[in-house]
């Protein structure tokens, strides 16, 4: 049996062993049937049980990158009266096109602002960075429970800021910088997208998020449809969010949820990746929805039978590098047009 262990957050509670329990067949891709029937006969403590260390301990490196990169590069930079670590990734020398100065990804990772780290989001980064022909900088913040909003969306902006700052130390273009993440680190990269509207000195050109945290809500149709059979619950999302905040009327501001902006006119252009069986995926799409409504150029890929957190998973899924390919493509077309 493939090792269900080898990813973020792989445990039972996020299934609740409905795979099994269902009436009828899902309509989802045969991988993530055989993955959801795998999780469903792990037998680990119950929600109740499990703690933000235990959480963490499931962690483990990614799968091996497509495209590995020419050049990795860990460092410490300072933020808020600390230092956090980054990790920089430079694609092949045959993606770059030729520029001295490259494009960069500024990447926050998913894992609900309290499990996530470098290593695990390592292979994802690489192929991110060799499809777009960028550099990749991936941002490790500091994690709730320990740290609860707005630090770690703190932490994410102050390091954009810093990156663009020292950008040429960086070997990057700071006319060139995109953000983005997936899930919570999606939520984080929009959260940044929006506070840097109203600086002089960060601009970015493009927001990369993929199924985004957007909004402290639990009544969608997403949620109602897919929030207890399809890996990522409800549950654990209420729970992921009671680690982040530090009092629930946090929830309401607009750094914390995006989608409560009212108006998001002079956001970058985005991608949007979403998953069709994803709790979060109408929160996601309600959010592309805000920001064409302000006038922001935004395209939407849902993979429709995919489930939430599949797109770092190329090991279990074709779909995931198939994902990683088209954004990749996408930020190199929208670089080139600079």
């Amino acid at each position: 049996m493939r090792n269900i262990f080898n990813a973020y957050f792989h445990v039972h509670w996020f299934a609740q062993r409905a795979y099994s329990n269902l009436g009828t067949p899902m309509s989802v891709h045969p991988q993530v049937a055989q993955y959801l029937e795998e999780v469903s006969k792990v037998d680990l403590p119950s929600f109740e049980e499990m703690t933000p260390e235990f959480i963490r301990s499931t962690l483990t490196p990614s799968p091996d990158p497509h495209i590995p990169s020419s050049s990795i590069k860990d460092r410490l930079i300072p933020v808020n009266a600390t230092e956090i670590p980054i990790r920089i990734y430079t694609p092949p020398e045959v993606d770059t096109m030729g520029r001295v100065e490259l494009p960069a990804l500024v990447f926050f990772h998913g894992g609900g602002w309290v499990m996530g780290t470098l290593d695990a989001y390592d292979g994802l980064c690489q192929d991110l960075a060799g499809t777009a022909g960028c550099k990749v900088i991936s941002v490790d913040y500091r994690m709730a429970p320990e740290f609860t909003y707005p630090v770690p969306f703190e932490d994410a902006y102050s390091a954009t800021e810093w990156i663009s700052a020292h950008a040429s130390e960086l070997g990057i273009d700071r006319n060139q910088i995109a953000v983005g993440g997936d899930s919570a680190g999606g939520n984080l990269a929009t959260a940044v997208a929006l506070k840097a509207r109203q600086s002089k000195s960060l601009d970015l050109v493009y927001q990369l998020l993929v199924y985004p945290v957007t909004n402290y809500q639990f009544d969608t149709e997403s949620y109602q449809s897919f929030g207890t059979n399809y890996f990522l619950t409800k549950r654990a999302m209420e729970w992921f969010w009671d680690q982040y905040l530090p009092d629930e009327s946090a929830g309401r501001e607009i750094y914390a949820s995006p989608l409560r902006c009212k108006d998001l006119a002079g956001m970058p252009d985005a991608l949007v990746i979403t998953a069709g069986y994803d709790p979060l995926y109408s929160e996601a799409v309600q959010y592309v929805e805000m920001l064409r409504k302000s006038a922001v150029n935004v395209e939407h890929l849902n993979y429709e039978d995919m489930i939430h957190g599949f797109f770092r998973r190329s090991d279990l899924y074709d779909r995931a590098f198939e994902a990683v390919q088209a954004a990749g493509q996408k930020m190199k077309q929208i670089y080139s047009r600079i």
